[in-house]
């Protein structure tokens, strides 16, 4: 055990921890007690870290035995429902996560393996997971202090292999492509190929998809996941014995009762829909399957017809409620600044625009309505690129 960690499990260094989480700390890193002056950094750096753990690792935030990574790794980290997803696609003997940062990843996907590695460049980092495994997990998860690129060198046995490249450039900016990402993932395919049963890349949320497949070759299915509707990550498992072009892309959203949407490019490409205006129901595809583009592939496999080839909104007669996303009932339309008070006497609704001039913000401010109530005023392009409001209810809240 380090030095820095050891002074971190002492119950006084604990409990001042604990004492000063709602501590300003940039007041304590420019003023500090004079017992923790020498070690006021890394104390400080707990202190961040464990505040941005009390939404996003709940369980990390409430146990004080456990060391905080660096604040930038709870950022980058994944959640523990994005990372059960994970471990839900890959399982076998050996598996090895070439990036292992903060742990979260390794520590789910290790329960589907005989055994796991974990590989980390940073030394600090690769202490703190050490330490915490121990705490976390029964599973016995060994620790290789080198990079991606030397422990793929001089791996001598296949395994099956996690990796989720480092998004920052020297400039500390963020960068979206894998040959400019650290490692290059592109650079690495060769050894992958020689080595790898199996390969999943967790990308960032701006990732081109079909760029991605192209780059990456071996894709045998892209996982575009959401959480509560917000796209968090895109994977991209690889299986370099399958060589077939046509990669299922499965579309997500975790902490919903949406069922998976999946498809392909080719399908996509090349299915037939129509265009109509708006029937009873109004439907919102939720943003993985927007993310992943299946714009027709949606429509095809729910029957239903889309409002104008670049309003992703969709439409029917009867309400179909295993759609994967939001459901609205129409209650009126061709809704206008002049009729808006007969309809809203409060003056109250939610606010939604699709290929539509205004923003949300800019047409509440118009229409002079405050955010609130049941209702959802929808604004739209049609087929003619006019653009179009009507007044809904939320059908579905799940």
């Amino acid at each position: 055990m380090s030095s820095q960690i050891e002074f971190l499990q002492q119950a006084e260094v604990q409990d001042f921890i604990q004492r000063n989480l709602g501590t300003d700390a940039h007041k304590l890193l420019l003023n500090p007690p004079a017992a923790y002056k020498a070690h006021i950094a890394l104390i400080v750096d707990q202190l961040i870290s464990r505040k941005k753990a009390r939404s996003k690792l709940s369980d990390w935030y409430g146990n004080p035995q456990l060391v905080m990574p660096p604040p930038l790794s709870l950022e980058q980290c994944s959640s523990p429902a994005t990372a059960n997803y994970k471990a839900s696609l890959m399982q076998g003997t050996n598996l090895i996560d070439l990036t292992g940062g903060m742990g979260i990843d390794t520590l789910h996907l290790a329960e589907a393996f005989e055994q796991t590695t974990y590989v980390e460049r940073d030394e600090w980092l690769c202490e703190v997971f050490q330490h915490n495994s121990q705490l976390l997990t029964s599973k016995e998860i060994s620790t290789a202090h080198t990079t991606a690129e030397n422990f793929l060198d001089e791996l001598s046995e296949k395994a099956s292999f996690f990796i989720d490249p480092a998004r920052r450039d020297l400039q500390k900016k963020q960068v979206f492509h894998f040959e400019n990402c650290t490692p290059n993932l592109l650079e690495l395919l060769p050894l992958f190929e020689q080595k790898a049963e199996q390969v999943l890349v967790k990308a960032a949320p701006m990732i081109d998809i079909t760029l991605g497949i192209e780059q990456l070759r071996f894709v045998h299915s892209v996982h575009v996941v959401s959480v509560k509707n917000e796209v968090k990550e895109v994977l991209f498992l690889l299986d370099f014995k399958n060589t077939h072009s046509a990669p299922q892309i499965h579309c997500v959203n975790l902490g919903s009762q949406h069922p998976i949407f999946s498809f392909t490019q080719s399908a996509e490409r090349n299915t037939d829909i129509e265009y109509a205006p708006i029937h009873k129901y109004l439907y919102d595809p939720n943003a993985s399957i927007l993310k992943a583009g299946a714009f027709k592939a949606i429509a095809a496999q729910y029957s239903l017809h889309k409002l104008a080839p670049n309003t992703h909104l969709y439409t029917s007669d009867e309400q179909l409620v295993s759609f994967p996303g939001r459901i609205f009932e129409v209650t009126a339309s061709n809704i206008t600044k002049k009729n808006i008070r007969q309809l809203l006497p409060d003056s109250k609704a939610n606010v939604l625009t699709k290929n539509y001039p205004q923003k949300p913000e800019e047409l509440k401010k118009k229409l002079k309505i405050k955010d609130g109530g049941s209702s959802f005023i929808i604004g739209y392009s049609d087929q003619e690129n006019k653009p179009k409001l009507v007044l809904t209810n939320r059908v579905n809240v799940s």
